[in-house]
């Protein structure tokens, strides 16, 4: 079985999406129609990067619930945490500007 692991780009507004507000990219939906991966996946993936900035004590959108489910102790899966945690100091505008520039990219394809 083939895992489809998500792309630089779904991780980079996954990862907007946990730590600020989706909507300023154009949110869920976005990502859904630029890559085609199911919503219920999207949604997972933004609450396990969500658990991973809780993790890590990175403020984060409180709007966005952190996957749960985890055992009492246990730490959350830290899948794509190389690309999370860079993510976390560029500065909300710059970071803005990279994903209107993903979304522009891939909606010219």
């Amino acid at each position: 079985m083939r895992i489809n692991a998500y792309t630089l780009n779904e991780v980079i507004l996954c990862t907007y999406a946990a730590m600020y507000d989706q909507e300023e990219f154009g949110g869920i939906d976005t990502i859904h129609r630029l890559t085609n991966r199911s919503i219920s996946s999207i949604k997972m993936k933004i609450q396990n990067i969500a658990a991973i900035l809780d993790e890590e004590n990175i403020p984060r959108n409180q709007r966005v619930s952190a996957l749960s489910g985890k055992p009492p102790g246990e730490a959350g899966r830290r899948t794509n945490w190389d690309i999370v945690e860079p993510l976390t100091t560029v500065t909300r505008d710059s970071y803005q500007t990279l994903c209107s520039r993903i979304v522009t990219e891939l909606n010219s394809r």
